[in-house]
């Protein structure tokens, strides 16, 4: 009894580790969802069947432990050197040399718009589309490779222990509280201005929005890396705003896709 009683609680743990990043995911998607045309709605349930966009939002991660698609761990992220201007940063994303979430983004747009493609590959890239668009508005997803993204960037949190990637991954999402469903009526609050001109920003722009606030969290973090409820309160909106652009922008890209 004791033997699978241990195994089911580990299965659990493993699970709450990643449950708010599930909801921070789908809600992204969700947003999405509710900005797409009659056409795209069509399109999309004709690859994905019974399955919405917030249930296949995570499938990128849920593969990552699959041997098979290991190599697919490079595509959630983008690293970069610290304190670059916008030509530089621009100049070194376009020099990376391997694959990356810039690289990745384009070719599943390509792969989806590709006559010649199977349903089966357009699926796969509609899949890891929906992701990394999520994964690239979260701002600790475009930042240093030698702390990992900040997963080596130790702090407390409400006096508990995690690090600063983990926060933005999910602390906050999971401080709120909130179901995907519920976050997505709350947070998709945009504007028709703010429409146009979020899906008018090319992806560029995208990733440099959220280099530009890694850029300050890390400063905050060397300075006081004890983060009480005041953080909580200051980075809600930011966090809230990257998850509704990334929603939006998502729905861009899709609408474009899939209704020309």
């Amino acid at each position: 009894m004791k033997k699978p009683l241990f195994i089911v609680l580990i299965l659990f743990c493993a699970i709450a580790l990643i449950s708010w990043g599930v909801t921070g995911h789908r809600t992204v998607a969700k947003i999405a969802e509710n900005h797409l045309t009659p056409k795209t709605q069509l399109a999309i349930k004709e690859l994905l069947g019974k399955e919405t966009l917030p249930d296949v939002s995570t499938w990128a991660d849920e593969i990552r432990s699959n041997p098979d698609y290991k190599f697919t761990g490079a595509y959630h992220y983008v690293n970069l050197p610290a304190g670059l201007n916008f030509e530089q940063f621009v100049a070194a994303i376009k020099a990376l040399p391997i694959d990356n979430a810039y690289k990745i983004i384009q070719k599943c747009e390509m792969d989806i718009a590709d006559p010649q493609k199977s349903k089966q590959a357009k699926v796969t890239a509609l899949k890891f589309l929906v992701h990394v668009i999520g994964d690239i508005h979260q701002p600790m997803h475009v930042s240093h490779a030698e702390d990992k993204g900040g997963n080596d960037i130790q702090i407390t949190f409400n006096g508990d222990g995690t690090n600063l990637h983990s926060l933005w991954d999910s602390g906050l999402i999971e401080q709120e509280g909130l179901s995907y469903q519920k976050m997505a009526v709350a947070y998709d609050t945009a504007t028709p201005e703010q429409i146009t001109k979020w899906q008018s920003d090319n992806l560029l722009i995208w990733l440099w929005e959220s280099y530009q606030i890694a850029e300050i969290l890390y400063k905050e973090a060397a300075e006081n890396p004890k983060f009480e409820k005041e953080y909580y309160d200051e980075h809600l909106p930011v966090l809230q705003n990257r998850i509704l652009k990334g929603g939006i922008r998502l729905a861009g890209v899709l609408n474009g896709l899939f209704d020309k």
